[in-house]
């Protein structure tokens, strides 16, 4: 009975207990939802001015800060009020959201301000082209004037003069600055007569354009007018030889450089198209351009001249690159024919490879993820497997390179990286970039990289890896007509034995021997002979083998200026290998090794590097870095770019030197990519002649050491090679024959 009582009395203490708990989180919850009440309360009477405290305590972005101080500018100015609300609604606290929505609002009369500041103060000296008075004017103008500028505007697919429409073309010279529309709403008029009317005086006169190929692009396909012989200067070109590190954009040069602050189209106009542009908006905007395009290039030229090094940075300027812009435009015009049907075969291919790496990561990962997300892959990698997060969960190509011999996964992702980036740029993309002529045309930018090397975009054809020769293959040749290939052998080394006076090497080169098998058997330290090193080259799994692929590696990566854990991470060796080489390398190759000292020393007392035309690389920024990093990076570009650069102007040199030399075998330039030129032929043309063209690239540029260019004939698509005496004896036969 006791023991009953007992468990009666603990039931009524839990309950009590459980009471008593319930009753004191309703009360915490009362306390929390006065709290809360007095919040609310205390913020639908925060002040505009305690809620602007808030908004800029938030963590912001430098670019909505400054859009936030110029809203609160506005209201403290009393010149703008907050949102409207709709009726018998109460207004909500200020936010950061309202704030920058009423900026949008503030860009809009800004912008609405600037536009009509812009015509009220149009400059007498600018002329709408609207009528046979003012078309002759310009026509006398042009003609009497020593340089002219030139620049259009277009619209609808604004980039592709295939596919988009021209606005109208502005012109500047000696005294006035002109607009001619000719595609504008509202204003109809018949543009190929205008521009029929025009052509011979444009075509007739030194023209200066900013970022040229575009403008004689589009004149060329749109209305068949060469810009092109007679463009005399290029104004992006010439600021990129005297300051590669920085934007090169019109507006931003003429704002940085001349202290003319100038707007950009999106600034002004958004996404309106330009033909619905009021044509006096139009005017000064576009005749404004042109007359920058001059202005600039006159400021650059009297700044070319101020020093030696300078002048010959102009001689670089007009001798080669403006010679090898204008090849290179006549070369994406004519633009190569391309196999859509293999394409579409070929992706089919890609597609079926690229579900083989992915259902094999999948199966070693245990599930299924989303490749593409950097979040869900450095999840996997660096959590659920462990690997060495080495690059604060970068899971960049670079990194998974580094990381290659640590799993087996990550040789599937490269590949499965690596074939989704054929399909993007080529199977599935280049189909879909068939112009109306049938052809792909490559947009080379002759001037593209610090080192004054090419870039080529639609399609980039430098990204195409050696080991997918298929991917070239789907480039053929029109009919009657073949490929040629030609490449300068190992130039980049050349121009190193060249520049550094290496012996060892200069007489390797002399000699003939292969240079990888030279490296390979100075590395090894004297394990290994020359002769021993070409005799197993070949081998699978032997020593001489590996050692040779090991130095073809350093010779490349010395160029580039590769560092022991660099060369350790690319060979899968130890830091304390890697170096051992590069100190064997450089102990082989002494005059390399005090190249590259006094290169560095050079960058760092001028601040700057050339190459052997003069052509500079600026490394003032990254000395004046305090990261060490920067640092590493000037000195080592201090010792590469030369280099580099080197053997990128040579083949310019080359390009400027088959000037004369191609039209004689109706033979012309298609592509450049790294080293090689491809080139278009008639089938029949004689091997004498291709002898010529090679010689000419050779000979462009002496060197101590031989240039050495190779041919390589592809009747039908490039890659798909046919030995040279195989292709004449088959040319003399079918010549017998007929």
């Amino acid at each position: 009975m006791a023991e009953k009582n007992t468990n009666i009395k603990l039931t009524l203490n839990l309950t009590q207990e459980k009471g008593d708990g319930e009753k004191a989180q309703a009360k915490a919850k009362g306390k929390a939802q006065a709290k809360e009440a007095a919040k609310r309360k205390a913020s639908a009477n925060e002040t505009i001015e305690e809620a602007w405290q808030r908004i800029f305590a938030m963590k912001n972005s430098e670019k909505d800060t400054e859009r936030l101080r110029k809203v609160k500018a506005y209201m403290d100015a009393g010149e703008l009020g907050r949102e409207p609300v709709p009726q018998g609604k109460r207004q909500g606290k200020f936010s950061k959201a309202e704030a920058l929505r009423l900026y949008k609002t503030i860009a809009e009369r800004e912008k609405a301000k600037k536009l009509r500041d812009l015509v009220e103060g149009t400059p007498e000296n600018y002329v709408l082209v609207t009528d046979n008075e003012s078309i002759l004017r310009m026509k006398s103008d042009i003609e009497s004037s020593e340089l002219v500028g030139f620049d259009c505007e277009t619209f609808g697919e604004a980039l592709d003069p295939w596919r988009g429409e021209m606005a109208g073309f502005s012109v500047s010279t000696d005294t006035t600055h002109y607009y001619v529309p000719l595609n504008h709403v509202n204003h109809e008029v018949d543009d190929k007569a205008i521009v029929k009317f025009i052509k011979p005086t444009l075509e007739s006169v030194k023209l200066v354009m900013h970022n040229a190929p575009f403008d004689c692009k589009w004149m060329y396909v749109k209305y068949g007018v060469n810009l092109i012989d007679n463009l005399y200067a290029d104004t992006r070109i010439m600021a990129m030889l005297l300051d590669e590190n920085r934007s090169h954009r019109l507006k931003d040069l003429m704002t940085d450089w001349l202290k003319e602050p100038s707007d950009n189209f999106d600034e002004l106009f958004g996404k309106t198209p330009f033909n619905e542009i009021d044509l006096d908006i139009a005017l000064v905007y576009a005749a404004g351009d042109t007359e920058k395009t001059l202005e600039l290039y006159r400021w650059m030229i009297g700044h070319f001249e101020r020093r030696g090094d300078l002048r010959k940075l102009k001689r670089l300027l007009f001798e080669i690159e403006m010679p090898v812009a204008r090849t290179f435009i006549w070369s994406d015009l004519r633009g190569i024919s391309f196999d859509v049907e293999k394409a579409k075969e070929l992706d089919y291919k890609f597609a079926k490879e690229e579900a083989h790496y992915k259902a094999e990561i999948d199966r070693i990962f245990g599930e299924e993820i989303n490749l593409n997300s950097p979040a869900q892959l450095k999840r996997k990698l660096f959590e659920d497997l462990k690997l060495p997060d080495i690059a604060n969960g970068s899971t960049g190509v670079k990194v998974l390179k580094k990381l290659e011999n640590k799993h087996e996964v990550i040789s599937y992702i490269l590949e499965y990286r690596g074939v989704g980036k054929l399909r993007q740029a080529f199977t599935e993309k280049l189909p879909n970039e068939i112009k109306t002529d049938g052809k792909i045309h490559p947009w080379h930018n002759t001037l593209g990289a610090a080192t004054g090397r090419f870039t080529c975009k639609d399609p980039n054809t430098q990204q195409i890896p050696a080991k997918r020769p298929e991917v070239r293959k789907l480039f053929v040749a029109d009919k009657g007509r073949i490929l040629v290939s030609m490449d300068f052998s190992q130039i980049e080394l050349r121009v190193l034995a060249h520049m550094a006076d290496e012996k060892v090497l200069i007489h390797a080169f002399h000699e003939g021997r292969d240079i990888h098998s030279t490296t390979a058997a100075m590395i090894s330290n004297g394990k290994y002979t020359y002769e021993d090193i070409e005799t197993h080259k070949d081998a699978d799994g032997h020593p001489c083998q590996k050692l040779r692929k090991q130095a073809k590696v350093v010779n490349f990566g010395i160029v580039y200026g590769m560092s022991a854990k660099g060369l350790s991470d690319t060979l899968g060796i130890s830091k304390k290998e890697a170096q051992e080489i590069i100190n064997n390398y450089f102990k082989g190759y002494p005059g390399i090794s005090t190249y590259m000292n006094e290169q560095k020393r050079l960058a760092r007392k001028q601040g700057y590097v050339p190459d052997i035309f003069g052509r500079k690389r600026r490394l003032h920024d990254f000395y004046k870095s305090k990261n060490d990093f920067d640092h590493f990076r000037a000195d080592r570009q201090g010792g590469n770019f030369p280099i580099q650069a080197s053997a990128g102007s040579m083949l310019k040199k080359a390009i400027v030197d088959l000037g004369e030399v191609l039209p004689k075998y109706d033979s012309h330039i298609l592509l450049q990519v790294h080293d090689e030129l491809l080139f278009d032929c008639p089938e029949d043309i004689r091997r004498e002649a291709l002898y010529e063209i090679r010689d000419t690239m050779t000979n462009a540029v002496e060197l101590v050491v031989p240039v050495k260019s190779d041919i390589e004939i592809y009747p039908h698509r490039w890659m798909e090679k046919v030995e040279e005496n195989e292709w004449f004896t088959k040319q003399n036969l079918a010549e017998g024959i007929n």
